[in-house]
This record gives C-alpha cells, sequence and structure tokens, in this order.
C-alpha cells in the first residue's frame, strides 16, 4: 500500500470510528493501567490497555477487546475514543486476550491467568490489513448490486441461511458465472420448488449467475461500514459457544435460564448465565426442534419440523408429548387459554394454521387463503406466528410481502399487503399498545402496522441491506430490537425519539434468527446461526451505563 493510500485509509478509519474485524505488541502485567479502572469485585478481575496503531502510534477507537476461556466463553468490550478498554469481572481462569477491528488485522495473546481483585496491562498495536474487503458484511455486498425487485427476490431466495460475504470468503474471491451456476442449481436440489423443503423459488439459475458475476467481481470495492455510534461504545458482549448444532430458536425462563432449540442436533439446551454452562435434553431420533414458547406452567412448547409434530416437555419431570400436525410447522405461539398454534411453513392453496388443545389433545385445523394479490412466483413460505391479547392469532408470509391476522370464533383471515414490494415480513412482535413491529427482509426497513387504523409505518435501517429478521420488544423500556442477518450488527429502535443505534457485533457472519429479553435488565439474547455452520453461539448483549 502507498503512503498517500495508507493515511487516506487510516484517516477514514479514524474519522468514521468503524470497526469490525485484527498482530500485537503487548504488555501484561498485574498492575494499575494506563486509565483509571474499576474495581475488581472479591473472586474476579479485570484486563485494561489501549489500542493503537503500529506506525503511527495514533490511539485506534472502536475496537474489540475479547477474553476467551478454555470453555469456549468469549467477553468482548469496545475500545473507547482514546483507544483505551477494560473488560472487568472475569472470573478466576485463564484467558487468551485478543484485539481485533474493521480495516486493522487480528492481534493475539498467549494464554494469560486473570488473578481475583487484580487488573492485568495490556497494550495492542495493530496493523493495517491489506484485504479490507474480506472484512465487510453482507450487508456492504449486497449494496453493489442494483437497488431493486431483482435483488430483492435475490435476497428472499438465497440469503436466508448464510451471508453473501461468507461465499466471497470460502472461494476466496468472487465466482465465475459458471461456477454460480453450479452453485445455484445445487442448492435448487436441496431447497428448489421440486423438494422437501422448497424456500427457493423458481429461480433463472443461468440469468441470476451471469447477473452476479456483472457485478461482484474482486475489482469491485463495496461500501465501509456504517462508523459505529459513540453511544454504542459502552457494551458487554458474551458469547457461549453452542454445545449442540444449529441453535435456532431461544426463550428465556422463570429462573432466568436461556432455553434453545438444537435444531440440527435433534436436542434441546438450557443455558445457565451465570456459570455458562450447556444442560442437554435428550429428544426423539430426528425431532427437528426449531420454534419453542413457554407457558405459564414452565412447559416447552416446541415444533419439530421433519416429523411433522408439536411437542411439550416438562423440564422437570423431562415428560415428551407430541401432536402429529400433518405439516412441516415453523413458528408456535400460545393463547391465553393454553391452546398451542402453529403454521404449515410450505402450506398453499390454501395456507394452514392449527390449534392444539393439551388439555384433551385435539387439533382445529383453519385455512388462511392464498389470496395472491402481489402475484410473487413460489409458495408463501408462512413465517411468525403470534396471538395478540384478545387471542387473534396474527401471521406472516415472507414470500408474498403480507401479514395476515385470523379470528378464531369465526376463522375470518384478512391479509395486509406491506407497502413495498418483495419486503419478506419476518418474525414480528407487538408492542404495549397492540403494534406490530415487523422486520422487512428483504427490503431493509422496519415496519409497524396499528391493527386499528389498519396503517403500516416504516423506516429504513442505518445499514442498507442489512437484512432486519427478527423483532422483539423491550415492553419495559419501549424499545423495539432487531436482529439482523447481514450486517453482523444488533438495531436498537427507539420508539419514542424514533431514533436508530446499532452494535457492532463481535463474529464474522453473525446471522442472528431470533431474539429473547430480559425486561428486567435489559439484556438482550440471541443466537448465531449460519449454514453452513461458521459458529453456532447463543449471546447476550449488555448496555453498561
Amino acid at each position: 500500500m502507498s503512503i498517500f493510500k495508507r493515511l487516506f485509509f487510516l484517516s477514514s478509519i479514524l474519522i468514521l470510528n468503524a470497526c469490525m474485524s485484527a498482530t500485537p505488541t503487548q504488555s501484561v502485567s498485574e498492575t494499575e493501567a494506563p486509565i483509571e479502572t474499576v474495581q475488581p469485585q472479591n473472586g474476579m478481575g479485570s484486563v485494561s490497555g489501549q489500542i493503537t496503531d503500529n506506525e503511527t502510534n495514533a490511539p485506534i477507537p472502536y475496537m474489540f477487546v475479547q477474553a476467551k476461556n478454555n470453555e469456549g466463553v468469549i467477553v468482548s468490550v469496545l475500545s473507547n475514543e482514546n483507544g483505551e478498554y477494560q473488560i472487568t469481572n472475569l472470573a478466576t481462569d485463564t484467558y487468551i486476550i485478543s484485539a481485533h477491528g474493521f480495516g486493522y488485522k487480528k492481534s493475539t495473546t498467549e494464554m494469560i491467568e486473570v488473578k481475583s481483585m487484580s487488573n492485568s496491562s495490556i497494550n495492542f498495536q495493530l496493523s493495517i490489513e491489506a484485504d479490507v474487503a474480506s472484512q465487510v458484511s453482507g450487508a456492504e455486498w449486497l449494496s453493489v448490486l442494483p437497488d431493486d425487485d431483482e435483488t430483492r427476490q435475490f435476497i428472499l431466495d438465497c440469503q436466508g441461511c448464510h451471508q453473501l460475504a461468507w461465499v466471497r470468503n470460502v472461494y476466496k474471491g468472487w465466482q465465475t458465472s459458471s461456477q454460480w451456476e453450479t452453485s445455484i442449481k445445487k442448492m435448487q436440489g436441496y431447497y428448489g420448488p421440486n423438494t422437501g423443503f422448497p424456500i427457493i423459488g423458481p429461480m433463472d439459475a443461468p440469468h441470476t449467475s451471469v447477473w452476479l458475476e456483472q457485478y461482484l467481481t474482486d475489482d469491485v470495492t463495496p461500501p465501509q461500514p456504517l462508523p459505529i455510534q459513540p453511544e454504542a461504545q459502552n457494551i458487554r458482549i458474551t458469547e457461549y459457544d453452542f454445545s449442540g448444532a444449529g441453535p435456532h430458536d431461544l426463550v428465556l425462563d422463570a429462573n432466568g435460564q436461556v432455553i434453545v432449540t438444537g435444531m440440527f442436533s435433534n436436542d434441546m439446551y438450557s443455558l445457565n448465565p451465570d456459570t455458562g454452562e450447556f444442560t442437554r435434553y435428550a429428544l426423539t431420533s430426528n425431532a427437528n426442534p426449531r420454534a419453542i414458547e413457554i407457558d405459564s406452567q414452565g412447559v416447552w412448547w416446541i415444533v419439530f419440523g421433519n416429523p411433522h409434530q408439536v411437542a411439550s416437555f416438562n423440564p422437570q419431570t423431562e415428560e415428551l408429548k407430541t401432536y402429529p400436525v400433518g405439516m412441516y410447522a415453523h413458528s408456535i405461539a400460545l393463547d391465553s387459554q393454553g391452546n398451542a398454534w402453529a403454521n404449515g411453513h410450505f402450506k398453499a392453496n390454501p395456507g394452514k394454521v392449527m390449534m392444539i388443545n393439551p388439555q384433551d389433545g385435539s387439533r382445529k385445523t383453519f385455512d388462511i387463503p392464498d389470496n395472491n394479490t402481489s402475484n410473487l412466483t413460489g409458495l408463501p413460505i408462512s413465517y411468525d406466528l403470534r396471538v395478540d391479547a384478545n387471542n387473534i392469532v396474527w401471521g406472516s408470509d415472507l414470500n408474498w410481502n403480507r401479514i395476515y391476522k385470523l379470528d378464531p370464533q369465526t376463522s375470518e383471515v384478512i391479509h395486509y399487503e406491506l407497502p413495498n414490494s418483495t419486503s419478506g415480513p419476518r418474525r414480528f412482535d407487538f408492542d404495549n399498545d397492540g403494534n406490530l413491529w415487523i422486520p422487512e427482509f428483504s427490503g431493509g426497513r422496519l415496519a409497524m402496522f396499528n391493527p386499528v387504523a389498519e396503517t403500516f409505518t416504516e423506516w429504513e435501517t442505518p445499514t442498507k441491506n442489512a437484512e432486519p429478521y427478527v423483532v422483539k420488544v423491550d415492553k419495559a423500556r419501549n424499545i423495539v430490537w432487531i436482529g439482523y442477518a447481514a450486517a453482523n450488527r444488533l438495531a436498537r429502535f427507539d420508539i419514542a425519539t424514533q431514533t436508530f443505534t446499532e452494535y457492532p457485533l463481535p463474529t464474522p457472519f453473525a446471522l442472528i434468527r431470533h431474539m429473547a429479553i430480559d425486561e428486567s435488565t435489559g439484556d438482550v439474547w440471541f443466537s448465531y446461526h449460519h449454514v453452513p455452520t461458521y459458529q453456532d453461539m447463543v449471546v447476550r448483549l449488555q448496555i453498561i451505563n
């Protein structure tokens, strides 16, 4: 890199205060760090120091510093505007400490011991990363494609399981049209219209392959990630290496345990946040658990995908009951009367929603008319399912650009088309006023639907093409949290001020499928589940005041 380019790039990094993926000089001592440190708690230690550029010695703000123990638990913080950081409340243990951020190579220490009531001082000097394009997320690469419905449909068909940036990293560059065509036809063989899991529509593989080659070339420079906002610096992210496979959905139980579905390992897990330990609950072979809710008695209600069942599981007695539903269900919801609801992921002409009465095991099926006003190709791909305070059932059709409500008393179904075409409504939630907050996966927007006025309001997400996948509302704080699939970020939307804050995540290809909010603390729990698996993790984000 020429001197001019280096200085220009470095100044851009410092001005943008950017951050994302980082070989160091370091000093380790149990002495006072160069910044004011927080006194460690009894039984706990801390690590602190400063991040600087190895040639200019300039401090680098908003870099991730991570402490990883032998059990696969990683605690991450961001350096401040002076490049200073501190990781507090680390249990006495041995850790690998590392630093990384957008535009810089990762730097890692040897294993160090963190002792109780002491602070270890570790400074990092980071070197410029030559291949910066390898550090941008799928959202930035998607922004290289045209901003039109063809790109929106490509996102719907091909980006629900993995990030576009992952493809470039796997192949060490972009594929040719013939390579793209081979890959697309392979995926159509797994998930195309004529398969048992038809999430990909009738895509024209030769056309799409030429189209991708036209825009995705090794000569193209993608946009840089948006700068990290100063208010996003005060975070603590804890990542727990998931001991199963495919952590799809998660919920919090009454004891603060995190309950996770192991979609690919056919089991369930309970995570103790205090110890970082997972407890495994074995299920039936090929259970394929994906969605979960917990009822008022503490019973887990789980969708078993491949067996076409809904199951109830009592974690105290480990009693498992299964209810055949005759379809591959996607989501589950509970009403105030204790009934469980499930939807047919691939059902069409008409779609199907089923109610299960746990008292007598009876089931009732409701038809969801196609009513394809968008005239879109492929199946509707029924996605999320929720029950409101009045026991009205709400659902989303990912591919057909609509939400619907079902009145169980009358069986009446009303569809609501989203304002923009090919928006891809995915996993939504209700606020305190009964409004629906909807992530527009392929549209790159957050939408609110007022069921009384029957109107939509939309906001563009700060990161373009971030693929908003799931929304959860912190009702105690009137905050909407948005999990992205493509941006390696988590977003917070303040309903009162209508403002966004985006929080960077330390792990690349961090595709978020589901979230849970601890309303007592405001902590946000979510999981990474990238296919093919990159790193399966359960994650906790805490805002440090």
